[in-house]
């Protein structure tokens, strides 16, 4: 099976990851943690190709404040 890699779309949700990586003064990603367990997530084809979005990453930690109550 053939994959097209695009490095602007997150590979977890599929919406534009805004990742600026090549800008001269970098990228927003380069600045913020992704957890480990979304990292997991990614499908091996697309792990080290695109950025995880800023909206994963705050879903994540909305969640894992949500879930943090309920215990």
């Amino acid at each position: 099976m053939t994959y097209k890699n695009d490095d602007s779309i997150c590979p977890l949700c599929e919406q534009s990851n805004r990742c600026d990586v090549k800008a001269s003064n970098g990228c927003w990603c380069m600045n913020t943690q992704v957890p480990a367990a979304l990292l997991a997530k990614i499908p091996t084809h697309l792990k080290g190709v695109s950025c995880v979005c800023n909206a994963c990453i705050e879903r994540y930690h909305e969640q894992k404040s949500l879930d943090s109550r309920v215990e």
